[in-house]
């Protein structure tokens, strides 16, 4: 294998990180700010990937179609999920479990 291509192999895999990482991030802080705004708490502080798949859409083109799931509680006693799809980094929309 060529160094260019050893190379290129290295600089795609970090982009693809990057990318998963903002994705991530944004997912996290759009479930907080959800249960903020609805009087709910964001539990556990995080959001877990649950799928990733290649999509194409008419408004937003091609790219990954991630799915997050994130726990909340309306009482602090019951638990419920809540999930978010993105488009590549872009909030697709958020669903509650009411």
């Amino acid at each position: 294998m060529s160094a260019l291509a050893l190379l290129l192999i290295i600089l795609v895999a970090v982009l693809v990180w990057q990318h998963s990482t903002l994705s991530r991030d944004r997912a996290i802080k759009t479930a907080r700010e959800t249960c903020e705004s609805r009087g709910l708490q964001f539990l556990d502080g995080t959001a877990a990937l649950q799928t990733i798949k290649p999509v194409f859409s008419r408004e937003r083109g091609p790219g990954l179609q991630r799915t997050y799931t994130f726990d909340y509680s309306e009482d602090g006693i019951g638990r419920r999920t809540g999930c978010i799809i993105m488009h590549n980094t872009l909030v697709a929309s958020v669903l509650l479990d009411e």
